[in-house]
């Protein structure tokens, strides 16, 4: 006998999820005591955990318990002939690695429940075409990973009600009332304007509800949303121009849109990249739109041209070595020029859209490493641990330590060793008053034991490496560090590497470590921050009011040597003191009974913050 994991009875029918063999069984059992096989069906992620049939037993529902497994239905109408109609799993989640766990029909309604995510509602009227009209998420735990046998394995509908039972491992029991309403479905062909079909075009309705489809080989898609109203559509194909078309949707209707789409036409397009003396030079050229992106490489030897299709294209230009060239809006086509001339000047600058030979090196084994790629948001809680966008350069890059998206902070977070992102050689001799640009993100929290983690940023010149840069705790967003004095710190040579440096060396303490780096550059020392009179200056102190930690950014972005500070309470009692050898220093004020503080800096002016 096969092993049957879970078992559904209708009548003569038996309905088996024969999951170590990733098959539905349907069996006749008139004779209880001698079942007959009828048929079987792999399912589509092979480890079938679960079968729930429609009311008119003309459909049977299916859930596959894999890290990104679907909810199948299947036409099972001729036993012969068992169709796969249509496969869901959640949208926002797909890449998360979720697990369906149960799902039940009811009414033309499936109702799932979702490890790690929660209760999933979809409309199954059209089996072919299933849409999520309803969500409930019971999972809330920012320690562990979005993923794995924990939060909801129950998803019980059948109350009588509006009201669903969901039982979650965790959390325990969810009482919720839920909206039955059917879905708004759109359906429809895809061709040229010739009539032939076109297949893999994607197809988004414009609205709040994620929604995604593609055109099968017949150029036939079917896809749909809960919210009705008038939505744009649009179409998009890498070889045809992107179409957007206004559609009126209504819950239990279906739309039917047909659309022609033109394809693109090829243009010869000319890039001459030069520097100042009007020398053609190597640079990484980057195009991109919604369908399709080009990496080509331009020529020492003068102008390259390729042919590429015509659409608006985002440019990115960038050589290490040079200060780059950005168009947001490069438009390939007929009577236009088809043509950039960028002239890039002598400097050090990266906004990370093209590999600029940024190295990475990490303890083996390690989570969380550096790696060049769009942020994807992450959040601790309520808090964001995981950019959600790279900082307000131009393009879209960063490098982030880690970027499994919204798998949870604690899945892909720094840990159990160190990551280093070490820049290409840079030549900062030639230079009067080298200084270090770049914008930095940082989170650090959670944990058993008190917060130590820090992201360091170093220099090498090639015989010494020392730290110019301390990241403590959580920068609240991309933080923007400017006009660090290389001078201060290290001479100047031919053979300068940067080295951005995040650990979490003790991972079983539990502590959540992020980061993120952008918007490199080198720029001279501006004259006012080296020549300001050192009494006119002051600090910050991050945050305030604080709890356990503050942190003291002095504003001259310098080797601080041996300052002495002290903490004063509101009667002019020196509560704590010590030295300050950095320009950026963290302490511990845990022990200091709640109240009002002044900090004092001697040569800078004092600030006052709240112990709380």
């Amino acid at each position: 006998m096969t092993y049957s994991h879970d078992a559904f009875a209708r009548g003569d029918t038996l309905y088996a999820s024969e999951i170590n063999i990733g098959k539905l069984s349907l069996y006749d059992i008139k004779d209880r005591r001698n079942p007959k096989l009828m048929a079987s069906q792999t399912t589509s992620r092979a480890f079938t955990h679960n079968a729930w049939p429609s009311t008119n037993g003309k459909y049977v529902f299916t859930t596959d318990e894999r890290p990104g497994g679907y909810v199948d239905a299947y036409d099972i109408s001729n036993l012969n002939n068992i169709k796969l109609l249509d496969k869901f799993r959640p949208y926002e989640r797909e890449k998360d690695g979720v697990y369906p766990h149960n799902t039940h029909y009811i009414n033309g309604f499936i109702v799932t429940s979702w490890y790690t995510d929660g209760l999933r509602v979809v409309d199954a009227h059209r089996p072919e075409n299933l849409i999520e009209v309803a969500f409930y998420d019971t999972w809330e735990d920012p320690t562990r990973c979005n993923n794995g046998f924990y939060g909801c394995w129950g998803a019980f509908p059948f109350t009588g009600s509006d009201i669903i039972y969901g039982s979650d491992i965790n959390n325990g029991l969810y009482i919720v009332k839920i909206d039955y309403k059917r879905a708004c479905y759109l359906e429809g062909k895809v061709q040229d304007i010739s009539g032939q079909a076109i297949s893999n075009v994607k197809i988004e309705i414009l609205s709040d509800q994620i929604n995604k489809e593609t055109s099968n080989p017949a150029g036939e898609y079917k896809t749909g949303q809960a919210t009705n109203g008038v939505f744009k559509v649009r179409f998009l194909h890498p070889d045809y121009a992107t179409k957007e078309v206004s559609v009126e949707l209504k819950n239990g209707e279906i739309t039917v849109l047909n659309v022609a789409l033109t394809k693109k036409r090829p243009y010869d397009v000319t890039f001459n990249i030069v520097d100042k003396q009007n020398k053609p030079i190597v640079a990484n050229l980057y195009l991109n739109n919604p369908t399709s992106s080009y990496n080509l490489t331009s020529l020492d030897s003068g102008p390259l041209v390729e042919t590429l299709l015509a659409a608006p294209y985002e440019l990115t230009v960038a050589a290490w070595g040079y200060d780059g060239f950005y168009d947001p809006l490069f438009n390939i086509g007929d009577a236009l020029p088809n043509t950039i001339n960028a002239s890039l000047g002598a400097s050090y600058a990266d906004n990370f859209e093209t590999a600029l030979g940024w190295m990475v090196t990490s303890t083996a084994g390690m989570t969380g490493k550096w790696l060049r790629d769009i942020p994807k948001l992450v959040r601790y809680g309520d808090i964001i641990s995981n950019a959600g966008s790279d900082s307000d350069d131009v393009g879209h890059k960063a490098f982030v330590t880690g970027n499994n998206g919204i798998q949870g902070a604690a899945c892909d977070d720094v840990d159990n060793g160190v990551t280093q992102l070490t820049s290409p050689e840079m030549n900062l001799s030639n230079y009067s008053k080298p200084a270090l640009n770049y914008d930095v993100w940082f989170f650090n929290a959670g944990g058993s034991s008190p917060l130590n983690d820090t992201l360091y940023i170093k220099l090498n010149n090639g015989i010494n490496e020392v730290v110019v840069d301390k990241i403590f705790g959580k920068t609240n967003g991309w933080n923007k560090v400017r006009n660090i004095d290389v001078k201060s710190f290290v001479e100047p040579s031919a053979n300068m590497k940067l080295i951005v440096e995040a650990s979490d060396q003790n991972g079983n303490t539990g502590h959540i470590v992020e980061a993120g780096f952008d918007n490199f550059f080198v720029s001279e020392l501006p004259s006012s921050i080296e020549d300001q009179d050192i009494n006119l200056k002051g600090f910050t102190l991050t945050p305030n009011p604080a709890s356990e930690i503050i942190v003291i950014d002095l504003i001259d972005k310098k080797n601080v040597k041996d300052i002495k500070y002290h903490i004063f309470n509101t009667f002019g009692k020196e509560c704590a003191s010590g030295h300050i050898n950095f320009y950026r220093s963290q302490f511990e004020i845990g022990s200091l009974p709640s109240g009002m503080y002044v900090f004092s800096v001697d040569g800078y002016k004092s600030v006052r913050f709240i112990k709380i």
